[in-house]
């Protein structure tokens, strides 16, 4: 507990995880220890996994008014609003002057828009505390809900009055000068807020619209030049960056920033009709109508994409199609003219949230989808979220770093492995396996079961190169020792020799036919080998995966149910007879029937690997990846919160992701 607290204390939220499972597999009936893995998952934005921890610390001691606060701030942060505000009421039974409760009951108030209730919250916590810098943060972020743009600039001055050194507060007074269009007012905040904390990103994309309002592109260019050095895959920077550049007249670069926001995000429609539109002027009128045509699918009553495709359809001779859009949008515009004069709207078509008046604003927020927005700069937003997550700072959060939702990859044999994440532990000891191999010679304290393959030097491959010698010289004087040949397949195998590798591992389990390692490197040889038939098929359509990727980002398709695919699942069949408990043989076939999308057999494989192994992170990471797959959301992000925990920190960016 002790050890897990100070690691708490650092930030370094998985290491303090693992401590605290230690704590709970020795005396499960403690309150504490899930309380504190709670504040560590909440800090890695495992929400839903904290308010499970919170629950569990509740179930244990129902007066723990840190549990009934942490767990209303995940609630808050999985949109539970009632829930979050139930659990400050139940707090403030026991503790009726705690203003961490007071806060949080008020911003779940402010996103269940319980305005009035939320006034009153904030109202009577700056009263018992009015030096409490965070009432006025919310009061200002619910006066911006309430579009009071003057009460919310105030109290953020309130804000910034209480403490000079808070660089939010200067943010959020520039997010309402921004509101009101007064950009100049905004920049001196900005700066401020820059100076205190130079690494957010969002200061920086606020201060570059600013810039841009006036006129100071230099500096806007700047401001994001300096976001993308922060983050790269800032969809909002590339975006606001091409429509800057088109306005300075640099088109092709900006083409180039769109292009980057459509690899980031392919259904990005306002990015699509932006480069539609450039690509009109530059002369690429194929591309321009591909991206129009793609625009009026999704938008069929945008009357503006009709005309564009009509001009761009007559200009690369086809009259016929240009001469039907341009009708269609007459058609349309006729419909728009009939609907507004029976006092209804007409909209373009295509989204849940475009009956929103559109508005005269030179900007808009990120969650705005409306197409006729195409060309307005987004804003980096405000909220009373954000708030919450400074009133409960974390840092060193490993979430933010994104990653393929994608499974896991196959674990294979090798001597070489890149370093292992911290606190991930192996699914099984390898010790029983290797027995058949003791005394014949072989490096077996050097091998190791892993999906973290390491690259050879190229002194290594000269090793093996030497060692594949070495053992048939061996061979050659007996031909019935089966760990030989099996030594001699792995070297073969690192060498990336696949057929002589199979051979050797054929004749091994020829000789010694319940050699479980020999027929666990013989399916992973011959699946490697499948991806390999399969990426030479690929080739010929331009679409070639690394041979060696396991990860299974390639799918399986019909056409791979052959004899080969038929020998890998026999392989695997057979070990989980022979060894029913080996674990890798389960999570390996779970792996391939995955990619074979048959999702249902595929978590039957995990659910047995995690049987025998209840630690087994990978496992638990994949089946919550496949569950996700099957839209079973909410069990999918159980099992990678368990991964999680495990040590597999990359689960939680994908729960992040999939949780907003």
């Amino acid at each position: 507990m002790a050890i897990g607290r100070n690691a708490l204390y650092f930030n370094d939220y998985v290491l303090s995880i693992q401590y605290f499972n230690q704590v709970i597999r020795v005396k499960p009936w403690l309150a504490e220890p899930y309380m504190f893995r709670a504040v560590a998952k909440m800090s890695l934005e495992d929400y839903q996994g904290a308010e499970q921890d919170c629950s569990l610390a509740l179930e244990r001691n129902p007066f723990m008014i840190r549990a009934y606060l942490c767990r209303s701030y995940a609630r808050l942060n999985l949109k539970m609003y009632e829930g979050a505000i139930a659990d400050c009421e139940k707090g403030l039974e026991f503790d009726t002057e705690n203003r961490s409760l007071m806060l949080n009951r008020a911003i779940a108030r402010i996103y269940a828009k319980q305005y009035d209730e939320a006034r009153a919250d904030l109202d009577e916590l700056i009263r018992r505390y009015p030096r409490y810098m965070f009432g006025y943060m919310s009061r200002g972020q619910l006066c911006i809900q309430v579009n009071d743009t003057l009460g919310a600039a105030d109290d953020f001055s309130r804000a910034i009055s209480v403490d000079k050194y808070y660089a939010p507060a200067y943010a959020s007074r520039a997010y309402v000068s921004l509101l009101r269009e007064n950009y100049g007012d905004a920049i001196p905040d900005l700066n401020e807020a820059i100076r205190l904390e130079p690494d957010n990103e969002g200061y920086y994309v606020n201060r570059g619209i600013a810039r841009y309002y006036v006129k100071d592109y230099r500096g806007v260019l700047s401001d994001f030049d300096r976001v993308l050095q922060l983050n790269p895959s800032s969809v909002m920077t590339y975006y606001n960056r091409g429509l800057i550049l088109t306005e300075v007249g640099d088109l092709n670069k900006a083409v180039e920033d769109f292009d980057k926001v459509l690899d980031l995000e392919p259904d990005n429609d306002m990015a699509r009709y932006n480069r539609a539109l450039l690509r009109d002027r530059l002369g690429d009128l194929a591309g321009a109508e591909a991206d129009v045509t793609v625009i009026i699918g999704h938008y069929p009553r945008f009357i503006p994409a009709y005309y564009q495709r009509s001009d761009i359809r007559r200009r690369r001779g086809d009259a016929k199609g240009a001469d039907k859009d341009y009708f269609d949008a007459w058609d349309l515009e006729n419909q728009r003219r009939e609907i507004e004069a029976a006092g209804g709207r007409f909209t373009a078509g295509g989204l849940a949230d475009e009956d929103e008046e559109q508005g005269e604003g030179k900007t808009r927020k990120m969650s705005e989808k409306d197409i006729r927005k195409y060309n307005r700069v987004i804003v980096s937003e405000s909220d009373a979220e954000q708030t919450a997550r400074y009133a409960n700072p974390v840092r060193g959060r490993v979430q933010n770093f994104n990653v393929e939702v994608e499974p896991e990859p196959i674990f294979v044999l090798t001597y070489y492995e890149q370093q292992r994440p911290l606190g991930l532990r192996r699914a099984a000891d390898m010790g029983n396996w290797l027995k058949p191999l003791a005394g014949k010679g072989i490096p077996v304290d050097d091998l190791k079961m892993t999906n973290l393959e390491k690259t050879l030097e190229a002194r290594q491959v000269e090793e093996h190169f030497r060692s594949i010698d070495n053992y048939s010289k061996m061979i050659a004087e007996n031909q019935q020792q089966a760990a030989w040949y099996f030594a001699r397949a792995l070297d073969f195998s690192l060498v990336k020799d696949i057929d002589n590798a199979l051979a050797d591992l054929d004749k091994a389990l020829y000789l010694q036919p319940d050699f479980v390692l020999a027929c666990f490197e013989r399916a992973t040889l011959r699946f490697r080998q499948l991806l390999f038939n399969l990426s030479e098929q690929k080739e010929e359509a331009a679409a070639t995966p690394a041979v060696d990727n396991l990860a299974g980002n390639l799918s399986i398709s019909e056409g791979a149910f052959g004899s080969d695919y038929m020998l890998v699942m026999q392989d695997y069949d057979r070990l989980t007879v022979l060894a029913p408990d080996f674990v890798y043989a389960w999570y390996n076939r779970g792996c391939i029937r995955c990619m074979q999308k048959d999702y249902r057999s595929a978590i039957e494989d995990y659910d047995k690997a995690i049987a025998i192994s209840p630690d087994f992170a990978e496992a638990w990471f994949n089946r919550g990846i496949t569950r996700i797959y099957l839209g079973e959301r909410e069990e999918g992000l159980r099992d990678l919160s368990r991964a999680g925990e495990l040590g597999m920190y990359k689960a939680y960016n994908i729960i992040k992701r999939f949780s907003e």
